[in-house]
């Protein structure tokens, strides 16, 4: 067991390296758009420092993040398997929709370039942000599996930052698409799914 909770805690250090900072990139970002897509691809060079700054920060307090422990069990075994097998299930569907260039956001910083069409087919048809819920439901899956204390503060961070983040990137594609993306968020809900999927005929990325 020790050497599955071994496991269990590298993997969800490694995966808060990767991911905990994307959004405090879009933090700095979007509210500050137009000045970051005069600098172009440039504008990565800032998302090199928020990895580097934040990933030192955990690194350094990495033995704290592990100090404390909140209490295990099969229910909560269960559920965060749950949780990291459904953001596994979100991430698949989102790289089919969407092509690597526009997951790291360059339509964003390089509008010139195109954007293509509001994407509302697939997994697109049943929440606006899969990928951002996609890194919540992560987060959770792995505190629930860790126990880590550190891990729930990492999660709960995850998803403030998210709730942020979420409508400054709607407000871009609102001033971008116009009605098109107004109708689209009118039907499809941010980040919860509805129990009935809306009916749209399909529009290619």
């Amino acid at each position: 067991m020790s050497t599955l909770n071994t496991v269990l805690d590298l993997v969800a250090f490694l995966y808060a390296l990767a991911f905990f900072p994307a959004p405090f990139f879009w933090l700095v970002i979007h509210p500050a758009v137009d000045f970051w897509r005069r600098q172009g691809t440039r504008a990565y060079g800032a998302a090199l420092l928020v990895w580097v700054g934040l990933g030192a920060l955990l690194v350094v307090f990495r033995p704290a993040i592990f100090a404390q422990r909140v209490g295990r069990n099969a229910f909560t075994g269960i559920l965060g398997t749950a949780l990291v097998v459904l953001a596994i299930w979100l991430n698949r569907h989102v790289h089919r929709q969407f092509s690597l260039r526009r997951l790291i956001g360059m339509p964003e910083l390089t509008p010139q370039r195109g954007r293509g069409a509001v994407v509302c087919s697939g997994i697109y048809a049943y929440v606006r942000h899969p990928r951002y819920l996609e890194f919540m439901v992560s987060f959770v899956g792995l505190a629930l599996l860790t126990g880590a204390a550190g891990i729930f503060a990492l999660a709960i961070v995850t998803i403030l930052m998210y709730l942020i983040v979420a409508p400054l990137e709607e407000r871009e594609l609102r001033d971008h698409y116009g009605t098109e993306y107004e109708a689209y968020a009118r039907e499809v809900p941010r980040f919860i799914p509805g129990l009935r999927r809306k009916t749209r005929p399909p529009i290619s990325p």
